[in-house]
């Protein structure tokens, strides 16, 4: 596929530097953070109390009160116990995965370790004794609990899922796992990356779908640069699960996320700012499936801000027709490119009436 090159942070447009401008319809700033002048405001307030970067760990003997200040209000918001704030989502799943049987040892749980990986997990979740998985996801869980409930050994089970298929749109219905019988031979580890600010009540993630007993023995994990705009990454469930990670050597030998982001984190989820854009975005995906009913041109969920399609031949009808998605392949070079349109709170109504009526026409 074509590549093209721009200058300028994409919004509800891009320019690319051949001087064209396209609608645009892809990435992951799902709540519209990069345009938001509230966030803008409090990441420039954040520079002025911390500077552009704080070069320790955060387990030193000083340490900046944000980063504790901002894991409190952020685990209130994902309905957690405790949260961890880290520098990246990819480093906040190899750090689970470095430290879960170390994890699992100081519980006093660890035996005979199985992992699960589900179909197309991230590679943040790749772990010990990976190996890839094209099963269509609701078979593999079903088969998963299946095989657990089953297992008669004194066996620990871990497994590892997304919390929504991507690139190519899925829904993952963790509430399967409630069926499992006895959840103390297992730890359930989830990346939240693309549900989180998007999914759940309040945006709050996919954890409301599982029981309070699963919860706890579940470590959710996600990147929080795409819906939440902050780059960084939090691992979050039980405190006594962050407090064993927060003594990790790949926690505290980690440089931290840039502080004045933990600011604007702490001063967003404070005033709400991601609830009104959740709601924005709720609204702008209904009014887009009212103009385009009963489309056969998409994968998509409902009240989900992403469709997709395995046609190439879609990516270039938009894009003749003014409209810029995306179409790559993903995570490897060998995968087969997925078409992708992702919609933004900020968003306007002539920008998915313009959307609908060309997805409308006949390719």
């Amino acid at each position: 596929m074509a590549v093209f090159q721009t200058n300028t942070l994409p919004g509800r447009t891009v320019l690319t530097t051949d001087g064209t401008e396209y609608l645009w319809f892809s990435g992951t700033d799902y709540l519209g953070m990069g345009h938001n002048e509230e966030f803008r405001s409090c990441l420039l307030e954040g520079i002025n109390l911390y500077g552009t970067h704080f070069g320790s760990s955060r387990n030193n003997s000083l340490r900046l009160g944000v980063f504790e200040e901002v894991e409190t209000l952020f685990a209130r918001f994902v309905q957690g116990d405790s949260a961890l704030l880290i520098s990246s989502g990819m480093l906040a799943g190899q750090l689970v995965m470095k430290e879960i049987e170390n994890v699992l040892k100081e519980t006093g749980e660890y035996s005979n370790v199985i992992y699960h990986y589900a179909p197309r997990v991230h590679p943040a979740i790749w772990g010990k004794n990976y190996t890839s998985n094209e099963t269509p996801w609701n078979s593999w869980a079903a088969s998963i609990v299946t095989s657990i409930n089953d297992d008669s050994k004194d066996s620990v089970h871990i497994i590892c899922t997304d919390a929504t298929g991507s690139p190519m749109v899925e829904e993952y219905d963790l509430s399967i796992f409630n069926l499992l019988h006895n959840v103390g031979n297992v730890w359930l580890i989830v990346d939240e990356s693309h549900s989180l600010g998007v999914s759940g009540p309040n945006g709050d993630g996919a954890g409301d779908k599982l029981h309070a007993t699963l919860r706890e023995k579940t470590i959710f994990l996600s990147s929080l640069n795409k819906a939440l705009g902050i780059p960084g990454g939090a691992i979050w469930g039980s405190e006594h699960i962050t407090a064993l990670l927060r003594k990790s050597p790949w926690f505290a030998g980690a440089s931290p996320p840039t502080p004045a982001y933990a600011y604007t984190l702490k001063k967003l989820l404070e005033t709400n700012v991601y609830g009104s854009a959740f709601s924005k975005l709720s609204a702008n995906i209904a009014y887009l499936n009212s103009q385009i009913p009963n489309s056969d041109l998409f994968v998509s969920l409902p009240g989900y801000p992403v469709m997709c399609s395995k046609s190439t031949a879609l990516f270039d009808h938009l894009l003749k027709n003014g409209i810029m998605a995306s179409c790559f392949s993903y995570p490897l070079p060998t995968d087969a490119p997925i078409t992708r349109l992702a919609i933004s709170s900020i968003h306007q109504k002539e920008d998915l009436n313009r959307l609908a009526e060309v997805c409308n026409r006949n390719i």
